[in-house]
């Protein structure tokens, strides 16, 4: 490894900044990361329905975590969950087509609001965070596979 000291201060001056970003985050934001947003995207993604414990995996959080989404969803109609005929433990959970059109609407508004961004990063430096961000992810891809365990 390289001299280690310069990168000392800049693991702290990364951490401040990602801990900055982090609270600058909206609650909006932070829900497509954990919440509601997040378990509508994973189910629109897998293209059909998914058990709740393989929700909390994808998205690493707790069971309760989940449950707790699924019941506002399923009061906002926009998942239902579905026993399965042989084992009536088993469950399932798909989006609703209403369910279907929110998350659309919300990946849309998503998709407005990091071109706004990008554009005032400028041509040059997205193209610089989009290409650190996939090496990050290799990075730590990599040494996951290693180790089983990120940071």
């Amino acid at each position: 490894m390289e001299d280690a000291e310069p990168y000392a201060t800049l693991a702290h001056e990364l951490f401040e900044s990602l801990d900055r970003l982090g609270h600058r985050l909206t609650p909006v934001a932070r829900n497509s990361l954990h919440g509601e947003t997040a378990v509508m995207w994973t189910l629109s993604r897998a293209g059909g329905s998914l058990m709740p414990s393989e929700l909390a995996a994808t998205l690493h959080v707790s069971s309760a975590r989940v449950a707790n989404i699924l019941r506002s969803l399923e009061k906002k109609h926009w998942v239902t969950r579905q026993h399965s005929l042989i084992d009536r433990r088993r469950v399932t959970v798909s989006l609703t087509e209403k369910g279907e059109d929110i998350c659309q609407q919300r990946e849309a508004q998503r998709n407005q609001l990091l071109i706004s961004f990008l554009s005032k990063l400028g041509k040059e430096d997205s193209r610089e965070l989009v290409r650190i961000l996939r090496k990050s992810c290799t990075i730590i891809g990599a040494r996951e596979q290693k180790e089983t365990q990120v940071i």
